[in-house]
């Protein structure tokens, strides 16, 4: 049984759903998740003739992409601001409030939505009764995946991992959250330093807090969330290690991956380098002429024609900067790569709405791939140039050279913020002017057919047949 709680869990599990339903087994997806990939998914599968379950909307991320706007909630009756009771009332509020006492209104609601997780994930299990669970590397708290997590453990189910990312392990965490706290993705509100319950908690437990790379210790998340949590048995067992030590196998990309974890006393055992399933498809495709033709008449090129690949950032899609901040770095940057001279294709996130971007292929004569991703693209390009992103970790992959602009400072922040952001032999530039010349710098010796990453070696395993028989060894010896 599959369970996804992201889109991206899916989409790099995917070939290996495909690969197990392909070998005869029965396969089961549940989908933890409501947005607007999950009807897509839930429909591709069901063409694959795999069931596919749906967790409950409220117990599961999100919300249905059809849910609309719930309208106006009713007013409560107002109380008359001239009498004295009022006042008191709205002083008692406002002393509350920055106390932060006022939160505790929320725990029986926490509470509440941990324990109907709970059920559902004891009644989906006690139903579907799977030999195995694949999930993503989940990090949560009180959510869907750690009721799943929890009835598989209850009937020692064995659970199997595979990323949608590189980064994992300890220092992920710690520097991501970091991120997320700079650029306004996460609350202030789980800092230890944040009002008298995170300091009352942060003292009685001290595993639930870390000391971020700035000195300043947090919580991951809400920690009356937490409390909740762990009260119902819905906590990780390392709160500040991803993914969850659950797992009887991880499958990772890499050895970047490996060493990341095994720095954390992850158990070498279960730690299996199957690199990305994502990736299967790409390097068979390499090589492949009509594949090669399709791609570059997609991004309206003559097959073999050098390029720069520029993943742009998605910064305020992401709400870590206002549009009025992202537009001018955008500009600024893609108009120092365009001066290159080398063609510019851009591979934009999930979240960038494409209307949004198409402006730039009139005013700087570059080209958005709408039909290859960012995988796809990679093994033809002669550079890339990306923000601190994940899928720089593809330039070591394919060998490609890589520029990355970094308008957020991640890279200089702190030394272990550079530790894991930064890519061995990659070009860091602060500004459009440090692009334009790492750009150029590398644009002058591309000017060969950039030839891709070569063929898998005869005999090379995929990623998705070391995942089967990684598992179905499991299963077969158990």
């Amino acid at each position: 049984m599959f369970v996804f709680t992201a889109e991206s869990y899916h989409r790099e599990a995917a070939p290996v759903i495909d690969d197990f339903a392909r070998r005869g087994w029965p396969v089961r997806v549940v989908l933890g998740f409501h947005s607007e990939h999950t009807r897509r998914i839930e429909e591709a599968c069901r063409k694959k003739g795999i069931p596919v379950e749906l967790v409950p909307a409220g117990a599961a991320y999100g919300k249905p992409a059809d849910a609309g706007d719930a309208g106006p909630v009713a007013p409560v009756a107002e109380i008359a601001r001239e009498t004295v009771w009022a006042r008191v009332a709205g002083l008692l509020r406002e002393r509350l409030r920055r106390t932060g006492i006022g939160r505790l209104r929320h725990f029986p609601g926490y509470v509440a939505q941990c324990l109907r997780r709970r059920r559902i994930a004891e009644a989906l299990i006690g139903r579907l009764k799977p030999s195995a669970v694949v999930m993503g590397s989940y990090h949560s708290s009180g959510q869907i995946d750690n009721a799943v997590a929890r009835a598989c453990r209850r009937r020692s189910i064995p659970m199997y991992c595979i990323p949608n990312s590189p980064y994992l392990g300890t220092l992920t965490l710690r520097v991501g959250r970091l991120n997320h706290l700079e650029q306004g993705m996460a609350s202030p509100g789980i800092r230890v330093r944040h009002g008298l319950i995170n300091r009352v908690l942060g003292w009685l437990f001290p595993s639930w807090t870390s000391v971020l790379p700035d000195g300043d210790r947090a919580f991951y998340w809400d920690p009356l969330m937490m409390l909740a949590a762990t009260l119902t048995g819905l906590q990780m067992n390392r709160l500040w290690l991803k993914p969850a030590l659950d797992f009887k196998r991880v499958f990772v990309f890499s050895d970047y991956s490996r060493d990341l974890l095994l720095a954390d006393g992850y158990p070498a055992g279960r730690i299996v380098v199957s690199a990305p399933p994502l990736l299967d498809a790409v390097r068979e495709r390499i090589g492949d002429a009509a594949h090669e033709e399709a791609l570059f008449s997609h991004i309206r090129l003559p097959a073999g024609t050098p390029f720069v690949l520029f993943n742009v950032e998605p910064s305020a899609e992401h709400d870590y900067c206002d549009w009025d901040r992202h537009w001018r770095q955008f500009h600024e940057t893609l108009a120092a790569v365009a001066a290159c001279g080398l063609p510019v294709v851009l591979s934009l996130h999930p979240l960038c709405r494409i209307d949004n971007y198409r402006f730039a292929e009139a005013q700087y004569g570059v080209t958005i791939s709408t039909d290859f991703r960012i995988h796809d693209l990679y093994p033809y390009c002669a550079i890339s140039v990306s923000f601190p992103c994940s899928t720089n970790l593809l330039a070591l992959t394919f060998e490609k050279p890589l520029v990355i602009y970094d308008h957020f400072g991640i890279l200089t922040r702190d030394e272990e913020s550079r530790t894991l952001n930064m890519i061995p032999g990659a070009c860091v530039a602060q500004s459009a002017g440090e692009v334009a010349e790492c750009v150029r710098t590398i644009a002058a010796g591309a000017t060969e057919r950039s030839g891709g990453f070569p063929r898998p070696p005869a005999g090379a395993a995929r990623a998705a047949d070391i995942i089967f028989s990684t598992i179905e060894g499991d299963l077969s010896n158990a």
